[in-house]
């Protein structure tokens, strides 16, 4: 890991207790993690003997019927979350490796995982308590990725599949800072999402003035999420990253109590993982620079040929030329000197 990412994950831990949301000892409210709430608090009402939560609107005084809020991922080593993990890994680590040489499969890469994210928030934050199995939304989200894949692979989609990738990113770059503290980086909920939104921008200005400096970084810093976060998957299974994207991104009151009340506490090897991913960002990056120094879109074979030929049929007709004056010239001269020697003659004559 580089020097400041030793120094970010160090006072991440460093601040861990300090930095615990408390717990209230009557029903076992995280207090704290209710200031990350965007809509308007809802009330939580326990029963004295603990067994019995409700949470209601204090507006109206209607119950909010709440659900499991497992947003998709599964539980443990289920289906969902197995096919998640191969998800996670099979676009993350090409990524992360040889994105810069991937072309077409960079690009759409970058539109599908665009896609992916906001047809997951929409979906996440919009359900009832009942909802969805997490194996359809599972099946939805990954569809919208497979119709975004296939929309940056063609000409229409490839800027955009590229302006999305420097966006994505920086994204990925800000999300992995803010979830490195417990509760989240910053006290105040809308303050995490400008830290996001200013990685975001300086993503898509990298990919603008300076495009393979922001593909090689963006290619590399989505890919070292990716893959970090199908590790933490495996060892922490729902408890770490997952729970930690689920707390900045679902806000959804159907899922107040599993979200909020849980709050977000990343274990230490959470915290690892996300401090390593962001040192692995620098070195990959340079690494696809030096390894991969052919432009990002490749000359065709189509294009290579019709330019070789139309230089060499070039080169061809110019010495076909030189030759062909030359026999002229030697031509030319003794019929010049018969002329001349004719001309003599009737002079003379």
């Amino acid at each position: 890991m580089t020097t400041p990412t030793c120094l970010l994950v160090a006072l991440a831990l460093a601040n861990t207790g300090a930095c615990l949301p408390a717990v209230s000892p009557t029903n076992g409210f995280d207090a704290s993690a209710a200031e990350h709430w965007k809509r308007v608090e809802p009330a939580v009402v326990t029963s004295p003997d603990g067994t019995n939560t409700t949470v209601f609107n204090p507006a109206t005084g209607q119950i909010i019927a709440q659900g499991s809020a497992t947003d998709g991922g599964g539980v443990d080593f289920s289906v969902p979350a197995i096919i998640w993990l191969a998800f996670v890994f099979a676009v993350g680590a090409p990524l992360a490796l040889v994105g810069i040489r991937l072309w077409r499969v960079t690009t759409g890469a970058g539109v599908g995982l665009a896609a992916t994210v906001c047809v997951w928030a929409a979906f996440v934050n919009t359900v009832s308590a009942d909802g969805l199995s997490d194996l359809v939304l599972t099946v939805i989200t990954l569809g919208a990725f497979v119709v975004g894949f296939l929309i940056g692979v063609l000409n229409i989609g490839r800027l955009v599949g590229i302006l999305l990738l420097g966006g994505l990113g920086g994204a990925s770059f800000g999300v992995r800072i803010i979830l490195l503290r417990p509760g989240l980086l910053i006290p105040l909920y809308v303050g995490n999402w400008l830290v996001i939104t200013v990685f975001i921008v300086l993503g898509l200005g990298a990919i603008v003035y300076r495009q393979r400096f922001g593909l090689v970084s963006s290619c590399a810093a989505v890919g070292t999420f990716l893959v970090g976060l199908g590790v933490d998957l495996i060892l922490n299974k729902q408890s770490g990253m997952s729970i930690g994207l689920r707390f900045l991104f679902d806000r959804n009151n159907a899922h107040y109590l599993a979200i909020v009340r849980q709050g977000y506490h990343p274990p230490v090897v959470t915290q690892i993982i996300l401090g390593a991913s962001l040192g692995a960002i620098p070195v990959l990056a340079f690494a696809q620079h030096k390894i991969f120094s052919a432009p990002f879109r490749p000359k065709s074979k189509e294009q290579e040929f019709d330019t070789a030929s139309v230089s060499e049929e070039q080169v061809a007709l110019n010495q076909e030329k030189e030759p062909e004056k030359e026999p002229e010239a030697r031509i030319a001269t003794p019929a010049t000197s018969k002329l001349s020697l004719l001309g003599s003659r009737f002079s003379t004559s």
